[in-house]
C-alpha cells in the first residue's frame, strides 16, 4: 500500500531551503551595501516563514483532528534537540571568534551566547521554536478554534500578526530595558509573528485537495498577485520608509503567502518532482542548520582568489558549496545512530516513501522535519 505524497511540498521546501543559503551567500560576497543587492536579498527571506507554513501544512494535513502518542518524543529528539546541540556549537564558534578578535572572555561569552541561543533562540535556528509553538497551537485550534468560521479566523489572524510586526516595524524602542534587543531581534520569536501563515497552513493542509483546485485554477491570479507583493516591500526600502532586509516586515507577509502559492502552482503543473529537488528537501533541515558553518569557512578562501571576490561566480560557488557540504556532512552523520539526535533525520524520498507501507502514520512530507 503506498503512503500519500504531497509531492508540491517538496518543490517549497527545496526552493525555501535554496533562498535562505542564496541570500547568505551573497550577503558574505557582497554585503549589504548597494539597494540593488538590499532589494535582491530582502526578496529571499521569504525561505524562513516559507519552512515554518509547510510545518503546519503538513501537520494540518496529517493530523486534522488529534495528534498521535508519539508526536512529542519524535520531534523533541529529531528536532529540539539538534537546536540545543547546534546552538551550543554556534555560541563555541562566536566565543572562541570575539575572543580571538576583541579579548572577550572565552568562556563568559560562550556562557552567555549558549544561554541567549538556546533559551530564546538569538541564531539561525530560532525558526524551530516558532514551530514547536505551532505544535502547541495546532492542538489549541483542533480543539476551540475549530468551531469557527474558516473566514473570520483566517481575518483575525491577519489582523494580529499585521498589527504586531506593523508595531515592531514603525515604533522606536521604549524605554524599558533590553528594549533596543527585543526591538532587533526578539520580537521574531513569539507566534504572534508568524499567525497568519499558521492558520493559512492550518487550513490549506485540513483541504488539501480544495486548497489544490482553487490553486490549479488560478494561476493567473496568483502570478499578478506576486508581482504586486514583490514591488510593494522593494518600493517601501528604495523610499527609506522600511530598511531592513528581514521577513518580520509586514510586507513580506503578503510577499511570503504568494510565492508560496505560486511555488505550489509551479509544482502542480510539474509531471515529476525533479530529484535534485527532491535531494535539496530531503536534507534541507541539515542544510539550513549546517550551511553558516560551511560559508564562514568558504569566504575565507574566496576571499584570497580575485576571480571568486565580490562576484556572482564567488556567490554561486558559496551556494553550490556550502549546499554540497551541508547534504554530505548530514549523510555521513546518519550513518551512526546518534547523527539524527545531532543534526536532525535525512528526510525520506519520494521512491522510498511510496514503497513503505504506512497508512495510518503521518503523510510523507513531514519526513523531514522543518
Amino acid at each position: 500500500m503506498k503512503t500519500k505524497v504531497i509531492d508540491e511540498l517538496f518543490l517549497l521546501r527545496a526552493i525555501a531551503c535554496l533562498s535562505i543559503v542564496l541570500l547568505h551567500s551573497i550577503h558574505r560576497i557582497y554585503g549589504d551595501e548597494t539597494m540593488i543587492i538590499r532589494m535582491i536579498t530582502l526578496l529571499m527571506t521569504f525561505g524562513t516563514p516559507t519552512f515554518v507554513f509547510i510545518s503546519e501544512f503538513i501537520l494540518s494535513h496529517s493530523y486534522p483532528h488529534s495528534i498521535p502518542r508519539h508526536f512529542w518524543g519524535k520531534r523533541i529528539s529529531y528536532i529540539l534537540v539538534p537546536y540545543v546541540l547546534f546552538g551550543i556549537f554556534y555560541a563555541g564558534m562566536k566565543a572562541v571568534e570575539a575572543s580571538m578578535t576583541t579579548g572577550a572572555p572565552l568562556v563568559q561569552t560562550f556562557m552567555e551566547l549558549s544561554l541567549l541561543h538556546v533559551l530564546i533562540g538569538d541564531y539561525h535556528g530560532y525558526f524551530i521554536l516558532i514551530i514547536f509553538q505551532f505544535y502547541l497551537l495546532h492542538r489549541w485550534f483542533q480543539v476551540y478554534i475549530q468551531r469557527y468560521s474558516a473566514k473570520l479566523v483566517l481575518g483575525v489572524s491577519l489582523v494580529i500578526n499585521l498589527a504586531y510586526l506593523g508595531f515592531f516595524n514603525f515604533t522606536d524602542p521604549m524605554n524599558i530595558p533590553y528594549s533596543s534587543y527585543i526591538w532587533s531581534k526578539l520580537y521574531w520569536v513569539p507566534c504572534l509573528g508568524w499567525l497568519f501563515y499558521f492558520t493559512l497552513a492550518y487550513y490549506c493542509g485540513r483541504h488539501y485537495e480544495v486548497f489544490k483546485d482553487h490553486i490549479r485554477r488560478n494561476g493567473q491570479w496568483i502570478m499578478a498577485f506576486l508581482l504586486v507583493t514583490a514591488v510593494i516591500p522593494l518600493y517601501l526600502m528604495q523610499q527609506g520608509i522600511l530598511k531592513d532586509i528581514s521577513s518580520k516586515r509586514v510586507d513580506m507577509l503578503f510577499f511570503t503567502v504568494a510565492m508560496s502559492l505560486f511555488l505550489f502552482y509551479i509544482a502542480i503543473r510539474l509531471k515529476e518532482v525533479p530529484r535534485w529537488i527532491l535531494t535539496i528537501s530531503r536534507y534541507s533541515f541539515g542544510i539550513y542548520l549546517f550551511h553558516p558553518l560551511f560559508l564562514a569557512v568558504m569566504v575565507l578562501i574566496t576571499r584570497r582568489i580575485p576571480l571568486l571576490n565580490e562576484n556572482i561566480i564567488g556567490v554561486i560557488v558559496m551556494l553550490v558549496g556550502s549546499t554540497l557540504a551541508s547534504i554530505v556532512t548530514l549523510h555521513v552523520l546518519n550513518k551512526w545512530s546518534w547523527g539524527p539526535y545531532f543534526a536532525g533525520k535525512v528526510g525520506m524520498g519520494k521512491r522510498e516513501l511510496e514503497s513503505k507501507p504506512i497508512p495510518t502514520k503521518e503523510s510523507s512530507a513531514k519526513e523531514l522535519p522543518v
